[in-house]
């Protein structure tokens, strides 16, 4: 954890309410998946969020990142990123043959379509588990999915951190147990729940 003004009591409120949300997640990604799914908090606390180096090893190998930003007491937004290897894993446990490996547009869309559906899930689960934490209203956003290289998403997160003034960061993974993927699905917060986070609990 990185520590700032926020109290030891505070992250360890925090980290709870992150590790229930994590496991909600990945009971959820379990079930549409049907795979074996561990979630793994690697880091949180106050400040930005530092570059993931793993995705500049992929150099232009592509990954899909979709943002659901969220708007209310408190901003900011979740970011799910996935690799191609990853995708098309997925894709083969759990979509027919015919979908999977076509070339067309259309099937390709289904494919992108069946992941975005999981991971917007999660990011609304996520969205509710922050609102009823601090007793605020938080509303979630419209996703925006992108693919881009992997080797140019620390410099898409850091753009991020400007534009969400992050003051709070989640780093997490939710990892398949047999199948091998491990998404990374990110957290970046204002101010404002650092604030709230202190009037609500006495430390």
């Amino acid at each position: 954890m990185s520590r700032g003004s926020l109290s030891d009591i505070h992250l360890e409120i925090i980290e709870e309410m992150i590790s229930e949300s994590l496991a909600k997640a990945a009971k959820s990604m379990e079930q549409m998946l049907r795979i074996r799914v561990n979630p793994e908090l690697i880091q949180f606390g106050e400040g930005v969020l530092k570059p993931l180096h793993e995705f500049d090893d992929l150099g232009r190998f592509k990954v899909n990142l979709m943002k659901v930003a969220f708007k209310g007491e408190i901003n900011g937004a979740f970011y799910f990123i996935i690799n191609s290897h990853e995708m098309d894993l997925i894709n083969q446990v759990n979509l027919p043959d015919d979908i999977t490996y076509s070339r067309s547009s259309h099937h390709k869309m289904m494919r992108n379509d069946f992941m975005a559906e999981i991971e917007n899930l999660i990011a609304n689960m996520s969205i509710s588990a922050l609102s009823e934490f601090l007793g605020v209203e938080v509303t979630g956003e419209v996703p925006i999915v992108r693919n881009m290289k992997g080797e140019l998403v620390n410099a898409y997160l850091e753009n991020e951190n400007e534009q969400n003034e992050t003051a709070f960061f989640v780093k997490s993974t939710l990892d398949g147990v047999v199948v091998n993927i491990s998404p990374h699905f990110l957290w970046m917060i204002d101010e404002n729940f650092v604030r709230i986070t202190k009037l609500n609990t006495v430390a």
